[in-house]
């Protein structure tokens, strides 16, 4: 009995299923295509509406990429952040809320704080690596850049909610009408 059980422990069980097993494939000729091949809603010449194209690829690299830019240009001028580096995390931050979906809003707005202090703990690391050597050094470090920060990270994200508002503001007029010159 036991050499049975060590062939087919768990023949005729479903209890080691993780899954459960894949529907069979649709019948010939039936509508199950995916949404791609299925002819979507029409435009006003009979052709195929434009989907809306998402701009995630766009919404990331203001986010990253222009506070990105603004450091470097910034460790080119002179040593340390100033006034280019906020300045590109601001206009970054609130240009990516504004392109973004209301359904990107809750990772662009909580990404403007971490995205302005890892640019600057990067471009402070890489400027001037031999100030930041032993660990009380970068501690201190790290509690400066926090605190130096924190006016440009608040502002980064109060011109995101600036622009989140404006954009609900418009919304609703839009939406209620009052927005119509008669």
């Amino acid at each position: 009995m036991a050499e049975q059980w060590a062939v087919t422990p768990s023949e005729g069980i479903d209890l080691w299923r993780d899954q459960p097993e894949p529907p069979p494939p649709p019948a010939r000729g039936s509508d199950d295509r995916p949404d791609e091949s299925r002819p979507g809603p029409l435009s006003r010449g009979g052709r195929p509406a434009a989907r809306p194209q998402r701009q995630g690829g766009l919404i990331a690299l203001l986010l990253l990429g222009l506070p990105l830019v603004g450091a470097l240009v910034d460790e080119a001028v002179a040593p340390g952040l100033g006034l280019i580096f906020d300045s590109c995390a601001v206009l970054g931050t609130a240009g990516a809320a504004a392109l973004a979906e209301r359904s990107g809003w809750w990772w662009v707005l909580p990404a403007s704080p971490t995205v302005v202090l890892a640019t600057t703990a990067a471009a402070e690391l890489l400027g001037d690596s031999a100030k930041y050597q032993g660990s009380k050094a970068l501690a201190t470090g790290a509690a400066r850049w926090t605190i130096n920060d924190f006016p440009v990270m608040l502002a980064a994200l109060g011109a995101a909610l600036l622009v989140v508002l404006v954009r609900i503001a418009r919304d609703r007029r839009t939406r209620d009408g009052r927005n119509r010159r008669g």
